[in-house]
C-alpha cells in the first residue's frame, strides 16, 4: 500500500509536470520535431514527458534528465515537483534496502568457524610436515654425506 502511495505521487508529480511543460512549449509555439532535433530526444519520449508517462521511457534512457533538459529548454520552472520525485525515490530505495538485511544464524556461524578452524590446522600441519622433509630431503641428495666425507678425509688424513 505504502509503495502504491509513492507511485502514484511521482506518477502526479511526473503530471504537473508534463502538463507545465506542454502548455509552455505551446505558448512559444514549438513543434515537436524543431525541439526534438535541438534536444537530441526522440520526440516520442517528448510526448511522454508531457503526458507525464515517464515510467513508458525505457529504462536505459535517462528519463529524468531528459525532463530536466526539457525544462531548461522551455524555462519552466519544475524544481518542487522533482523535490517530490526524488524524496519518493529516496525513500524507495530506503525501504528496498531496509528489507535486505543479513540475518546471522549463530549455528551457522559457529560451523564456519569450525570449517576455518579446521582448514588452518590442516595448513599448519602441511607446513610443519614439509619443514621436516627439508631435513631429509638434504640427506636424499647426498648433501650431508659429502659433507661427512670432506670432514673425515680431513680429520683422516
Amino acid at each position: 500500500m505504502v509503495r502504491e502511495i509513492e507511485k502514484t505521487d511521482v506518477q502526479e508529480a511526473f503530471k504537473k509536470i508534463g502538463k507545465k511543460i506542454a502548455e509552455r512549449r505551446k505558448s512559444l509555439r514549438k513543434k515537436f520535431p524543431g525541439v526534438s532535433k535541438k534536444l537530441n530526444i526522440n520526440i516520442e519520449y517528448l510526448k511522454y514527458i508531457e503526458e507525464g508517462k515517464v515510467d513508458k521511457i525505457p529504462d536505459h534512457v535517462p528519463a529524468k534528465g531528459f525532463v530536466k533538459t526539457y525544462a531548461r529548454m522551455l524555462n519552466v520552472d519544475i524544481e518542487n515537483e522533482l523535490n517530490i520525485v526524488e524524496q519518493n525515490l529516496e525513500i524507495g530505495q530506503r525501504k528496498r534496502n531496509s528489507n535486505v538485511s543479513v540475518k546471522q544464524n549463530p549455528k551457522e556461524n559457529f560451523f564456519y568457524f569450525i570449517i576455518i578452524f579446521i582448514f588452518l590446522l590442516s595448513l599448519l600441519y602441511l607446513i610443519n610436515l614439509n619443514d621436516s622433509k627439508d631435513i631429509s630431503d638434504s640427506n636424499f641428495f647426498g648433501i650431508n654425506n659429502k659433507i661427512d666425507l670432506v670432514i673425515n678425509k680431513k680429520i683422516f688424513s
